[in-house]
């Protein structure tokens, strides 16, 4: 996936509204793990398609990739499908973007 440069700035606040409203409660911006890991470098790390997948198709991977799999371990909590959608997700990576420091 090409992600473009500059950010889109839209999506990055539509991307932050999603994220108060269903992200907020498990995940910190930082690198410190509430419920869920927190997002800090999360795009630095991972592949946009395997964000959006763990996103969008949390069961199907944590059923089927390792690093899921690892990750439940780590947390021993399974992420709950939030019921966002492809378009969501991917202003959800956006704001994951700005808030690692892109530009």
């Amino acid at each position: 996936m090409n992600l473009p440069t500059p950010l889109n700035k839209d999506w990055v606040a539509t991307g932050k509204a999603t994220y108060d409203l269903k992200c907020l409660a498990c995940h910190k911006l930082s690198d410190e793990k509430l419920v869920g890991p927190g997002w800090a470098g999360v795009t630095k790390r991972r592949e946009p398609v395997w964000i959006m997948n763990m996103i969008t198709n949390v069961d199907m991977m944590l059923e089927k990739d390792p690093e899921a799999q690892k990750m439940l371990e780590e947390c021993l909590v399974r992420m709950p499908n939030q019921n966002i959608t492809q378009e969501d997700s991917r202003k959800l990576i956006e704001f994951m973007r700005s808030n690692d420091g892109e530009k």
